[in-house]
């Protein structure tokens, strides 16, 4: 969780799994050869879970004023997460 966090507020670079979701996602393909039930389990989780991260952390970060009560349910789990975490916003 710490290093997308980095990533979106310090600009480190991206977990590995979640470069491996932006490629998958670029080229319109799975991680490896076969269909869904062929991937490994845990690298797709990862991916999905990083992704869903990164593009949430995205969204709070370039929420302005009142847009930060338009997001969504999702949005809010993951800040929920991140803020009892200590990995936004805290002091």
């Amino acid at each position: 969780m710490r290093a997308v966090v980095e990533c979106v507020t310090e600009g480190t670079p991206p977990p590995v799994e979640l470069r491996l979701a932006w490629q998958c996602e670029k080229w319109n393909t799975l991680p490896e050869d076969g269909g869904l039930y062929d991937q490994d389990f845990m690298t797709m989780f990862l991916m999905n879970s990083l992704k869903s991260m990164h593009d949430a952390i995205v969204r709070i970060k370039a929420a302005k004023g009142k847009q930060i009560h338009s997001l969504s349910e999702n949005d809010r789990k993951i800040l929920r997460m991140l803020m009892d975490e200590k990995l936004l916003f805290h002091a």
